[in-house]
């Protein structure tokens, strides 16, 4: 199990990276500068700092998994932690997925395959961090 999480986790930090280039993308494609010119300006810029924040704790994820690599395989107790929330965040993200819902998603088959690989990502990620855990709590 110490080699697959060893790769899993290198491939978790690789998907963030990839997660943050796709992030860069997302107010070109979604066409922010006239979907959110209609918001107050209190509220456009609410909406950027909230994006921002968000960028920032995928970069977080990403360098974290990476200096902490080895800590995270031996299951010392801090990283474990941290495996334990990135997990749940990434659970929590696919639980409110049904929620939000495919049709508020932007129409075109772009779209619809972007909505599914990022799916499989979210749970890629929720199953190494918290699959991690698992594995050191009952080994």
């Amino acid at each position: 199990m110490r080699t697959i999480f060893d790769i899993a986790l290198w491939l978790a930090a690789v998907g963030h990276f990839t997660l943050l280039t796709v992030s860069v993308n997302v107010p070109r494609q979604l066409k922010w500068r006239t979907e959110l010119a209609v918001l107050s300006p209190m509220n456009r810029k609410l909406l950027w700092i909230y994006g921002g924040y968000v960028v920032f704790t995928y970069l977080a994820f990403a360098v974290l998994t990476l200096v902490l690599h080895d800590e995270l395989l031996n299951g010392d107790k801090a990283a474990l932690a941290l495996a334990i929330f990135i997990g749940l965040y990434w659970l929590v993200r696919l639980a409110i997925d049904p929620w939000m819902g495919k049709s508020a998603w932007p129409k075109g088959r772009f779209f619809t395959i972007a909505y599914i690989a990022l799916d499989l990502l979210f749970a890629y990620f929720a199953c190494t961090y918290l699959g991690l855990a698992i594995w050191h709590a009952v080994t």
